[in-house]
């Protein structure tokens, strides 16, 4: 390389020239490197760049592959920085957990605002607080709760990183709820099959057991442990063998086994009666790969069913008996069916039944419907009503008695049935030994009656014989007590009945007989009764009663009016409230019996009690006999006071 220079004087003229002379070879040649480097440099720059963004499309991809196979998985990644409490997620990340991806990741406490309130502590001690202690893995599942409310399920594993300048976390989080709930329908299909009445057993194609319920266990007396791998053939008796096989061709011809009946054999060789169901268990292809079965023990089915044959086998010879009329019947009156002996003790046809003629609300008579109803009304509640005693309405009028027993009234089908015995005869006997009884009391009461008149006779005619005035008085007193007694039997004999006497009726007559006795010409001695009507009493209460009214008035006859010409002597009998009874059961009936009279009375502070008279004594013995409370008043004359009560048993 070449550089010149001129010089000139003061006027400008050129006065000479320097020149010099610079090899620059080298400089050449390293301008020429230089150019050939920097050519090469952006060659290599632009294959670099295109390596790059190779590279970019290729982690483009590779994200884009990686999001597509989280979302199809359901698993997301994050990462956590614990000194800043900034984290990473991905989009599964924000699709699991419903987050908008604009957002950022949310920061720790936020994160644990999603995890349902029961599991909060356990997975903040899983990330935060084992992370402090150096513990590097955790992997552990809880729910959450999204802002929808929505619950789902997450398996969440992670791994804690520990440097000089912070502590890092990352992990993946997989929504697991789907298989949770199906985890859950499993198990409770496993549950439902434990847990079976059926014993549910599941075959190989070629018949070997591979599953035994605890059903299955009590019905074949098998454990698991025993049976399974081993032939369905064991369960069957010998006389069926090979019946099992030939069901598992049908399931696989595709046909259905259902409610099958048959017999097993049960571990010990005892014989099963059995209903079995066999179906199909396919795989997920579609392809048969076992054989389900349910099987019942239908034994004591079986068993009762045969029993209720045999039952309505006897029931149908009972019904077409001669024993006892049987008819059906519902609520509206109608006989529905009947058979033939109650048509006889009726007097109607089967074509009188077919034609709806025969009907119970017509056989019925009046006097009996409220009974009938009564006993309807409880048979619904409380079942089977004692037999009860009645009559019914022959077609031509006349009436039978019978005893009628309603088994049964089914409301479902609106159906009852009942049980007819007719006992015409039993009441004709009933009848007949009834008017032998009556007419042997009535004899007795009248042989009685006549030989107390003959002590009363034989009393009077020896009271003749002395003249003594307290022994004749004794006599008296005696003729009058026998007479009291005659009197009770005179009445009994006369009435209706042989058992009961009407007391009021014997009062009047025993106290019109007394005034008889003691005749008291100058003296003007009324009697006024006030008796209740219709009170009927049996031998033991009447005759004890009957003699201290006798006593009571002979007394005030006798002793009440000395001195005076006129008196008054009252009889009361009346019923009072119901004692207290003895029985549950019993009917008590109380009665108060009021003697008085105004005579003289009776002297001061008297003990009756302590009276030494044969009628006081007698009247304090017969008071106790009847359990009376009795208690004498002197107050204008003698009022004697008698409360007794009456049991009645029936």
């Amino acid at each position: 390389m070449y550089n010149a220079s001129v010089y000139r004087d003061e006027n400008g003229e050129v006065t000479g020239v320097f020149a010099a002379a610079r090899d620059i070879t080298e400089r050449k040649l390293a301008e020429e490197a230089l150019k050939k480097a920097h050519e090469n440099l952006e060659k290599i720059v632009e294959e670099r760049t295109a390596e790059l963004e190779k590279a970019y499309v290729s982690l483009k991809e590779s994200e884009k592959g990686l999001a597509e196979a989280q979302e199809m998985a359901h698993i997301g990644n994050w990462e956590w920085d614990t000194e800043t409490d900034k984290a990473y997620w991905s989009e599964e990340m924000y699709r699991i957990f419903k987050r908008a991806p604009q957002e950022l990741a949310p920061s720790y406490d936020e994160f644990l605002s999603y995890i349902h309130p029961d599991d909060r502590d356990y997975v903040d001690n899983a990330l935060k607080k084992k992370a402090a202690v150096g513990e590097k893995i955790h992997s552990v599942e809880y729910r959450i709760v999204l802002a929808n409310e929505e619950e789902r399920t997450v398996h969440m594993q992670s791994e804690t990183t520990f440097d000089e300048k912070d502590t890092r976390v990352k992990g993946i989080i997989q929504d697991i709820t789907e298989r949770k709930r199906s985890e859950e329908k499993l198990q409770i299909l496993a549950n439902a099959v434990e847990s079976s009445n059926d014993a549910i057993v599941t075959l190989s194609l070629n018949g070997v057991i591979t599953s035994w319920n605890k059903a299955a266990e009590q019905i074949y007396g098998y454990s698991a442990e025993e049976i399974l791998g081993e032939d369905i053939s064991i369960l069957e008796p010998e006389n069926i063998k090979g019946e099992i096989k030939q069901f598992s061709e049908k399931i696989k011809q595709g046909k259905k086994v259902q409610h099958y009946e048959s017999t097993r054999l049960k571990k010990g060789g005892t014989i099963i009666n059995i209903s079995v169901t066999l179906s199909p268990i396919f795989d997920v292809t579609g392809k048969l790969v076992a054989i389900s079965g349910i099987v019942r023990d239908v034994t004591e089915r079986i068993k009762a069913e045969e029993a209720l044959r045999e039952s309505e086998a006897r029931l149908r010879q009972f019904y077409e008996s001669d024993m006892l009329g049987v008819y059906y019947f519902d609520l509206e009156g109608s006989v529905t069916d009947a058979n033939d002996k109650l048509l006889e003790i009726v007097g109607y046809t089967r074509e009188d039944l077919q034609a709806g003629k025969v009907s119970w609300n017509k056989m019925t008579p009046q006097e009996y419907r409220s009974l009938d109803e009564r006993t309807l009304a409880e048979l619904k509640t409380i079942g089977i009503k004692e037999p009860l005693e009645k009559e019914y309405i022959r077609k031509d009028g006349s009436r039978v008695p019978v005893i009628v027993g309603i088994a049964t009234f089914d409301q479902a089908r609106n159906e009852g049935i009942a049980f007819v015995l007719d006992i015409t005869e039993k009441k004709k006997a009933e009848e007949a030994l009834a008017n032998i009884e009556t007419t042997r009391k009535k004899e007795i009461h009248h042989r009685i009656k006549n030989n107390l008149q003959v002590i009363s006779s034989l009393l009077d005619l020896q009271a003749d014989k002395f003249d003594n005035p307290r022994v004749i008085e004794a006599f008296r007193e005696s003729q009058n007590r026998v007479i009291s007694m005659a009197l009770i039997h005179e009445e009994l004999y006369k009435g209706e009945g042989t058992d009961t006497l009407d007391f009021s009726t014997y009062i009047r007559e025993l106290a019109e007989n007394l005034f008889q006795t003691y005749s008291l010409k100058s003296k003007n001695i009324h009697l006024l009764m006030d008796l209740e009507e219709n009170v009927f009493l049996n031998m033991d209460t009447g005759v004890p009663l009957g003699i201290i009214v006798n006593e009571l008035v002979s007394n005030s006859l006798k002793h009440a009016f000395p001195g005076k010409d006129k008196g008054e002597i009252q009889i009361k009998l009346h019923r009072e409230k119901n004692g207290k009874h003895k029985k549950k059961d019993d009917k008590a009936t109380s009665f108060i019996l009021i003697v008085s009279d105004n005579g003289v009375g009776i002297p001061e502070n008297l003990n009756i009690k302590d009276v030494d008279s044969l009628g006081i004594q007698l009247i304090t013995t017969l008071a106790d006999q009847l359990d009376g409370k009795f208690e004498l008043k002197n107050n204008n004359g003698t009022e004697f006071i008698m409360r007794f009560t009456l049991i009645d048993k029936r």
